[in-house]
């Protein structure tokens, strides 16, 4: 699978981006967005060897390669746009110490192969999205709880009402819920602030930070919430109302979720682009 390179994107795109006019997105009904994601988490745990009393160190990576298409079914009079959203081919491994399991969707074995036909290309979710990037419904999800998609947006970034100017920002409030197995419904406010930035070949081009609020204070209850608070650039294209890509980071890390002396380190890097059109 080739990836698309941002960079080359950057260059050949059109920088002629109306001022004044405040970015939107532009769905068409029948077009398909297709965008490739590279998602590689490491974890780290460091918890005292009951027999040595002495720190056990633990690692554990896990890497994801996919496409992930939203199809629109259709736009309604607001511009408000039902997606229909698949994966059709992913590659998922995880290393943990000697142990590595390998999922590679063009080469299924038969154990995988019943539940890749699942989700390898079947719709999996059908959501509503408003021109300025807003979750408006979720329709149907076969990837989880609809309250999954509040946290994680489909594309990202929410559009401020009128045009950004280089170093002002604006805040999307939201409630983070941890199902099971994650959790059992527990709710936690949030807060995604966006700030642009000095604009890139035609794109507006967009800071992320998240704020999480009344955390639990026991450490080993924090662990769900840290792939949640993302941090990174987003990019969208104003001319052409296209979502590009995100370069998103998250780095945290927990003493004591295990008693004391013990440690939890998390590091996730999130990479996605929009796949140019043949």
């Amino acid at each position: 699978m080739r990836r698309p390179i941002f960079a080359a994107v950057l260059s050949v795109l059109s920088v002629a981006v109306a001022r004044g006019d405040a970015p939107r997105f532009r769905f068409h009904k029948g077009e398909t967005l297709a965008y490739h994601l590279v998602q590689t988490t490491r974890i780290t745990e460091t918890v005292p060897d009951e027999k040595t009393d002495k720190p056990a160190e633990t690692e554990v990576l896990t890497k994801v390669d996919l496409i992930r298409k939203w199809k629109v079914a259709d736009v309604d009079a607001a511009g408000v746009a039902t997606l229909e959203m698949s994966i059709p081919t992913m590659r998922w491994e995880r290393k943990a110490g000697k142990d590595e399991d390998v999922f590679d969707s063009s080469k299924p074995d038969d154990l995988n192969r019943s539940e890749m036909a699942k989700h390898i290309g079947p719709v999996l979710a059908v959501l509503r999205i408003d021109a300025h990037g807003r979750l408006v419904d979720v329709k149907e999800s076969k990837v989880g709880p609809a309250a999954r998609f509040a946290a994680e947006l489909p594309f990202k970034v929410t559009l401020p009402e009128t045009e950004p100017k280089p170093g002002e920002s604006w805040d999307r409030n939201y409630t983070i819920q941890l199902d099971p197995p994650l959790g059992t419904g527990e709710k936690y406010a949030a807060t995604q602030r966006y700030a642009c930035q000095e604009p890139k070949g035609g794109f507006l081009t967009v800071g992320l930070t998240t704020a999480i609020k009344d955390v639990p204070a026991p450490a080993a209850e924090q662990i769900p919430l840290l792939p949640l608070a993302l941090e990174g650039t987003l990019y969208f294209h104003a001319a052409t109302g296209r979502y590009y890509g995100a370069r998103l980071k998250t780095e945290k890390e927990l003493k004591n979720h295990q008693g004391e002396g013990s440690k939890y380190r998390f590091v996730s890097t999130y990479v996605e682009d929009l796949v140019p059109e043949r």
